[in-house]
């Protein structure tokens, strides 16, 4: 072959190529970025449109609605899903895989810009945002000390904030939790009533009052003179003393008489705690593409250098890190790397008997992994779990090549040839069937990196890092491996007695004595085709009989020594209600000896009567029990004991910062609200039979409400409009921030509401005063006050109202057995027209699973037969091959099944893995077989010499994959859960398709020849025939 010429006839322009390939390959692994996944994008785009006093009704017909229709003519959009809550309205957009964001951020911008004079006036303009993943927190920190909790925030903000901002790699600094400084008027009803004015008057006072506003210029002679009207409060008793209005006689009235002017907090809603105490919580998030470790380094160095400066008992105690979670993943992968780099160079030499032949392949081993940071950098690729894995899987590979060339050579020097033709001509025999298989590889890899869904998202730069690692290999079998072994090679002269240590006679005996116990099985196999044909029929219906009973599901569970707790109160429950339940909670799970730290948000996304907790536990390797049983204890504690609570207990997101995605959920659509809450109701029952635990129906039931209804016609008497009306009862009840304090740098909001006895009874709102321009009049004389039952949160999929029902899955289901019961039970009795069941959560993400994988195997069968029938010239040898496939996948399941695992994409990825390297022994065996055909020989005689063979490279192959695979099965490491299904799947398959495919494939390769028509008769000996892949048997070498 030209290159290999070239590379042994210029070692120096060889080993330079060799060495610039490590040198880049060190300089792009000390610039990748460290993460614990590939960096995904989901291209949705969330709208979320403030409209104050709005309750879920209004904002679902005045709000969601017209932006629903804006945005739904978007081409590429998948899904539209909305939520109309109090004050609030959020349209989430999802669009197709593969839709660049900004375009769809930017063509959802401009959609809702059409609708915005649509919008109620007096709405808040709608904020269109990215839903980005890397904006998850890699550092969560409840922060402590000796001050107030108002204190500790204004300390958080004004110093500890700015400090970190400005670290290289942080994007921003979020501070959620502790009070913040408001001055608060409570005007007092009965006293504005005395004077004749309203709270919407009172705010308006105030903003007019606090002004610095420019007055214009005095030119005095040369110089000018700047002239500015000074009106803005300079403190809070400059606004008590603030003339508000005129008494009956006449005498000013000030602020501080009619309310009472607090320099305060805000009112909450929501709050943190850290083990049953209040917390401010500091979440730190890097910008994209910086490396998550190092950013989180600077920032663990910068707190802990600030805590001796601030003092007062400041403390940040840490509560979720990523970069913990990063190193340990990454630790457990290159430790399987190594281990398993190891192992292979020590089943090779065991194999091939010769330490200086080893080491020269061994070459390949770190050369090809190093040359592929390169590639990995360029492609702007990081470290994670995902193409480190790709890497350590493909060491039993990289190294293949490398032998196959490596063992071509000896060939030729035990024939006598010296090492600089030796190396030439052993390259060039074994070329295009290593070419073959390499290629082989690739075309398994490259449908992995391509699929669609959010399986491809993760398994991209997996399929694209193995595919480049076994091209590189490839390469330095081709270049470096001949070089070197046409310089240090040593040629065996005739006659020379070869001299080797005990540990290797042995060996070769062994080896020997396999190739000719296998030389008799295969003889037996020969003579009794339909008897093996049969029991390997036989075989694999009993082996997928058994493999029928394994589970199928998403994502195996991983223990990341954290749970999540969900507690739901009745839509009813204020923020004190819920933080008393969510202190009971937190008592009953101190009593588990293994949790360490509980850390609660009282009030997330403004749902006063949620609380989330997630909770810590000691590490997996300090306990004797698993995530899950720790779930069931939770479980067991809080359900009995907290009344009135829908409690969900699940494991932390896989990646954080995408939400909630339960193992299953069913969205239940149609136009009628509480048919749509019957059918929910129906799904929940199917499911509390089915293996689920926690299922909870998210109907989100009327919650009592004051309503006002206004009578037009009075209030057309009185010259009010609705709009006015509600917003002066707003400002009365919720409050305005009519204007804001402005002390040095500082800004204090200034709130104007009425006193908390004046809005706290129905009875009290009916004596509101509101303004009209016929004067002041009582809310009851414009408007029917009365107490009524609305929706709290009225959600939508795809413009239709629905309703979800969500559960997790008890300890030991599998999410696919679920699933099919699941759905054939639904199925059962079918909707009425115009309602519609609609699977999510990680069900949906199965099934695309599912498709992808489907897509990926069909494609890379497809890929494999295109590769076999160019290299063997022949359509049907492809078939023969690749018959060797099914019996990878018994192993591979019966495998799973024996370990207690389920079917999930890190098996699955392990099957693909499978089907290059079955291919790959295949090649080897057949390519031997057609070899001795040329030479004249019959079908069987062919095989009976190709066999025994090529048995040594195909059970070194085999060894070196299964055994360097052990650790990552094995490992009991932080991601474990993910990787050991992978690698327990190729263990399995290795060893059925190993022993199958020396049985098995000959069989049907006899078959196939012996039914060709046509088929040219044998050559005479001494035909010249096309260059050998095969050596002579291993006692014809030793001799």
């Amino acid at each position: 072959m030209i290159l290999s010429d070239v590379s042994i006839r210029r070692p120096v322009f060889t080993a330079m190529l060799s060495l610039l390939l490590i040198v880049l390959g060190l300089m792009g692994l000390k610039r990748l970025g460290t993460d614990l996944y590939p960096d995904v994008s989901f291209p949705v785009v969330v709208v979320n449109t403030i409209y104050k006093g709005a309750g879920p009704g209004e904002i679902e017909t005045q709000v969601i609605k017209p932006l629903e229709d804006a945005v739904a003519g978007i081409s590429g959009v998948d899904k539209i899903h909305s939520f109309s809550r109090e004050n609030v309205g959020t349209v989430v957009v999802s669009f197709t895989l593969g839709t660049a964001l900004d375009t769809a951020v930017q063509d959802v911008r401009d959609k809702v810009g059409q609708a915005v004079n649509k919008l109620p006036t007096d709405a808040d303009a709608p904020i269109v945002s990215r839903v980005d993943l890397s904006a998850a927190p890699i550092l969560t920190y409840a922060v402590s000390a000796d001050m107030t909790s108002q204190t500790l925030r204004k300390l958080l903000d004004d110093r500890i904030k700015p400090a970190l901002a400005q670290l290289a790699g942080v994007a921003e600094v979020r501070i959620t939790g502790g009070d913040t400084r408001e001055i608060q008027v409570d005007i007092d009803l009965d006293k504005a009533r005395a004077v004749g004015i309203t709270p919407s008057q009172v705010s308006q006072r105030i903003g007019t009052e606090n002004l610095n506003l420019p007055a214009g210029r005095l030119q005095l002679g040369p110089n000018e003179l700047t002239v500015r009207a000074m009106g803005e409060f300079t403190s809070v008793e400059d606004l008590r003393k603030l003339p508000i209005a005129r008494s009956g006689t006449g005498a000013q009235v000030r602020l501080e008489e009619i309310a009472t002017v607090t320099d305060g907090v805000a009112e909450r809603r929501t709050t943190a705690r850290l083990n049953a105490r209040d917390a401010v919580v500091l979440e730190i998030v890097k910008q994209p593409g910086s490396n998550t470790v190092s950013v989180s380094d600077a920032v663990k160095k910068t707190l802990a250098q600030m805590g001796p400066v601030v003092g007062q008992g400041f403390q940040a105690t840490l509560l979720i890190d990523q970069s913990d979670l990063i190193r340990a993943n990454t630790h457990e992968v290159w430790i399987a790397l190594i281990f398993g780099g190891l192992m292979a160079v020590l089943i090779i030499l065991m194999f091939l008997l010769d330490p200086r032949g080893t080491f020269i392949s061994a070459l390949a081993l770190p050369t090809s992994v190093i040359g592929t940071f390169f590639v990995m950098y360029v492609l702007g690729y990081s470290l994670n779990q995902m193409t480190l894995l790709s890497l350590s899987l493909a060491i039993g590979l990289l190294i293949d090549d490398a032998v196959v060339v490596r063992e071509a050579i000896t060939h030729r020097l035990e024939q006598g040839e010296d090492p600089m033709s030796a190396a030439s001509n052993g390259t060039r025999d074994v070329g295009l069937a290593v070419l073959a298989t390499t290629l082989s590889l690739v075309a398994v890899f490259i449908p992995v990196a391509f699929m669609p869904g959010i399986v491809g998202q993760f398994f991209k730069q997996f399929g694209i890092t193995i595919s480049v690692a076994v091209l590189i290999s490839l390469f330095i079998s081709f270049t470096l491996d001949p070089m070197l072994s046409a310089r240090f090679a040593k040629a065996r002269k005739p006659g020379e007695v070869h001299h080797e240590p005990a540990v290797f006679r042995a060996l070769r005996r062994f080896l020997e004595a396999t190739e000719n116990t296998y030389a008799r099985i295969l003889g037996w196999v020969l003579r009794h085709k339909w008897a093996t044909a049969g029991l390997t029929v036989l075989a694999l219906v009993l082996s997928f009989g058994a493999a029928s009973r394994l589970g199928v599901e998403f994502m195996s569970a991983e223990d990341r020594s954290q749970l999540i707790v969900e507690l739901q109160l009745p839509d009813s429950s204020n923020l004190a209600q819920t933080t008393e339940r969510a202190a009971e909670a937190e008592v009953l799970l101190k009593k588990i000896p293994e949790i360490t730290d509980i850390y609660t948000t009282v009030g997330p996304n403004g749902d006063v009567y949620k609380a989330r907790m997630r909770v810590l536990t000691v590490g997996k390797d300090q306990r004797t029990k698993s995530i899950g049983t720790l779930k069931e204890e939770a479980r067991a504690l809080l359900v009995p004991n907290l009344v009135s609570t829908a409690i969900t207990l699940s494991d932390p997101p896989s990646i954080e910062g995408l939400g909630d995605w339960y193992p299953i959920m069913v969205r239940v659509v149609g136009p009628d609200l509480t048919r749509v809450n019957e059918e929910a109701e129906r799904v929940a029952g199917i499911l509390r039979t089915l293996g689920t635990s926690d299922v909870r129906v998210d109907s989100n039931p009327a919650k009592p409400e004051l309503q006002i209804q206004i009578d037009r016609a009075r209030a057309a008497d009185m010259d009010l409009s609705a709009g006015a009306l509600a917003m002066q009862l707003r400002l009365a009840i919720d409050g305005d921030v009519s204007a804001k304090l402005r002390e040095g740098t500082d800004e204090t909001d200034i709130r104007v509401r009425l006193r908390q006895e004046d809005r706290a009874t129905p009875e009290r709102v009916r004596q509101l005063m509101v303004a009209t321009p016929r004067g002041l009049h009582q809310v009851t004389d414009v408007a029917e006050v009365s107490l009524k039952n609305g929706p709290s949160v009225i959600e939508h999929e795809n413009r239709e109202r629905q309703v979800a029902v969500v559960s997790q899955l008890a300890k030991g289901a599998a999410l696919g057995d679920v699933a099919t019961k699941l759905k054939a039970a639904i199925a059962q009795k079918p909707l009425p027209p115009g309602y519609a069941i609609v699977y999510d959560g990680q069900m949906k993400s199965l099934d695309e699973q599912n498709d992808a994988f489907g897509i990926a195997f069909g494609l890379a069968f497809v890929f494999i037969y295109m590769v076999l029938a160019s290299q063997f010239e022949s359509f049907k040898h492809p078939f023969t091959i690749m018959v060797s496939l099914p019996l990878a996948l018994v192993g591979a399941l019966l495998g799973l099944v024996v370990t207690n695992y389920h079917l999930s994409m890190g098996a699955m990825i392990g099957v693909i893995l499978l089907m290059g390297l079955v291919t790959k022994n295949a090649i080897l065996l057949i390519d031997g077989a057609l070899h001795h055909l040329r030479e004249g020989d019959s079908v069987d005689e062919a095989l009976l010499k190709a066999g025994p063979r090529r048995l040594r490279p195909i059970l070194m192959t085999s060894a070196a994959m299964a055994i360097g695979m052990v650790p990552t099965a094995v490992g009991t490491g932080t991601g474990s859960e993910f990787r050991a299904p992978m690698a327990i799947s190729v263990i399995g398959g290795v060893i059925t398709s190993t022993f199958l495919t020396l049985l098995v494939v000959p069989v049907v390769f006899a078959a196939m020849e012996k039914l060709s028509f046509g088929r040219k008769k044998p050559r005479a000996a001494g035909t010249p025939s096309a260059p050998s892949v095969d050596a002579p048997a291993a006692h014809d070498r030793a001799a």
